[in-house]
């Protein structure tokens, strides 16, 4: 199956890299999309994956993420990428009362071909902290996954691939794509 992973992100490319099976042939382009503003996750990666197949014109895969803390009741949510363009990659600490204080990430990814689209969605609790960490991309540095003692920024590749919330979405979504 030969899909194209609609993305600017070269970080979020090379995770998508590693975690399609072999058998998944996988191309990327990028794609200036506007995206709708919502807080519902699904309602924007529905919008996105049809954007991107009308410019793409072949299979597509296209994905968002919101990051946000459990007292804002997961904002910002899919506004993270606004808040750490205006305040930086540590957004979400800068949004903390208290160290360590908990978070929530949601990934969701969608296909579509034209005809049908599949969804999947992941979410890793855990805290939002001082950044630390060389890796990554975005909050890395500054999330730390339940039960881990680790920044995502101080996690090699592999182990962030074992815990994260794209692997988690990734690994649903091809799933359910090879039941098709």
């Amino acid at each position: 199956m030969t899909i194209t992973l609609v993305t600017g992100n070269a970080g979020k490319l090379a995770e998508w890299q590693r975690l399609v099976p072999a058998d998944f042939e996988l191309l990327s382009q990028d794609v200036d999309l506007d995206e709708i503003q919502s807080v519902d996750l699904k309602t924007i990666i529905v919008d996105k994956a049809k954007r991107a197949y009308e410019v793409v014109g072949s299979p597509i895969i296209v994905e968002d993420i919101a990051a946000g803390l459990v007292r804002l009741n997961g904002l910002p949510g899919p506004f993270i990428k606004f808040f750490e363009q205006e305040l930086g990659l540590d957004a979400l600490h800068q949004l903390c009362v208290e160290p360590e204080e908990p978070a929530i990430i949601r990934c969701i990814v969608a296909y579509y071909d034209g005809q049908e689209i599949i969804t999947a969605q992941s979410e890793v609790t855990g805290s939002a902290v001082t950044a630390r960490g060389k890796h990554g991309f975005g909050f890395d540095k500054c999330f730390m996954p339940a039960g881990q003692s680790k920044t995502y920024g101080e996690m090699t590749p592999a182990e962030k691939d074992a815990v994260s919330h794209r692997s988690k979405a990734v690994t649903v979504l091809v799933d359910k794509l090879r039941a098709l």
